[in-house]
């Protein structure tokens, strides 16, 4: 079995999940659009006195706003979901951009038991925030417009409003522009445009972005090709807890690319990154125990870390994992369970995988 150490590029699973990319993409639990909306609409608000109802009651938008954020979450007042609804209607029917914004993310991401999702409401509301220029409310609703899943889906519009809130500094937007550059999805395919919004987004800090835009330049696709600033984009996305760009510095490590080769510092990426969860992290690692390289070799500890990342859906190492298991390498063979493994792989179309499934059924006897 060859086994090898691989950069890969994670094509935002979260943020193109949410803007109804590949079905094949894992969807989290919460998307990379989500936030807590309701931390940002506590965020230094007033609570409910006479003096505020008064000003409510008088037209004070600012007024209506904190009064309804008060009966919404009964602090200061005896909870009322409906009346606070109608005060932060009343507010942003008169322009107030907090309430707009507000109600589009209320109706966005409902409100267990009290508020429902409505997304034709949530539209209404995000545009009107977006209008007024609110870039978080633009890439919100450039994100429900571009959601395969959406009843108010329109593409071409959501590509719109990304774009301005991109252009406003929105970070999430522009890593959202990257992915869609780099996959092709809606726009059209283009590697430059791909790196222009990574550089935007990794210049803010982004863990994720830093990370594709060393891929960028470690390929040479729409950057120019370059191992040394490679290095430095995984070294800083690496320091913000990105477990990608650390198995990423391991196979640099382990080449020898932008820094002397040095397989145990190699073995400590991998180790750092597949602790964190990354599947790529625990493939490395697992090739690294296979091999023996840069940690004594052990065929128990390769399967253990195959497993792990198979278990992910690393189509690699669902392949890996079958033909050790085949070979009773690390544990007692099981054809019937190395079957299922290199089947899994090769339904992902992973071509070993499918190579190996067309030998099988060729072989004599079969």
């Amino acid at each position: 079995m060859r086994v090898r150490f691989c950069v890969r590029a994670v094509l935002g699973a979260a943020v193109l999940a949410s803007l109804g990319g590949c079905s094949h993409l894992r969807m989290p639990e919460e998307s990379a659009w989500s936030w807590d909306w309701k931390t940002w609409i506590r965020r230094g608000e007033p609570t409910a006195d006479e003096a505020l109802k008064a000003d409510a009651a008088a037209g004070d938008a600012a007024a209506q706003y904190a009064l309804g954020f008060s009966l919404l979450y009964g602090e200061g007042l005896p909870r009322d979901v409906g009346e606070g609804l109608a005060w932060l209607r009343k507010s942003g029917e008169i322009g107030f951009l907090k309430a707009q914004a507000a109600l589009g993310l209320l109706y966005m991401k409902g409100m267990p038991g009290d508020v429902s999702v409505d997304e034709r409401q949530a539209v209404q509301w995000l545009e009107m925030a977006a209008q007024q220029g609110h870039a978080s409310s633009q890439a919100s609703l450039g994100a429900l417009l571009l959601a395969q899943s959406s009843a108010v889906r329109d593409p071409e519009a959501g590509v719109v409003w990304l774009k301005r809130a991109a252009g406003q500094g929105d970070v999430t937007a522009q890593v959202a522009l990257g992915l869609m550059y780099h996959k092709g999805y809606v726009v059209a395919q283009n590697d430059e445009e791909s790196v222009r919004w990574y550089s935007k987004a990794a210049g803010q800090g982004r863990a994720d972005a830093q990370t594709q835009l060393g891929i960028a330049h470690y390929r040479g696709r729409g950057a120019a090709q370059s191992f040394d600033e490679a290095r430095v984009w995984f070294e800083r996305a690496a320091a913000q807890g990105d477990a990608l760009a650390m198995s990423n510095l391991g196979v640099m490590a382990s080449r020898g690319e932008a820094m002397p080769r040095d397989d145990a510092q190699a073995v400590a990426w991998f180790r750092k990154a597949a602790e964190r969860g990354s599947d790529d992290g625990q493939s490395n690692l697992g090739a690294a125990y296979y091999k023996g390289i840069g940690v004594e070799q052990s065929f128990a500890e390769a399967l253990a870390w195959f497993r792990k990342a198979a278990d992910q859906g690393h189509a690699g190492s669902q392949f890996r994992l079958g033909l050790m298991l085949a070979a009773g390498q690390g544990a007692a063979a099981d054809a019937e369970a190395a079957a299922a493994w290199i089947d899994k792989a090769a339904r992902q179309g992973f071509p070993p995988a499918v190579k190996w499934l067309q030998e099988k059924a060729a072989a004599p006897g079969q």
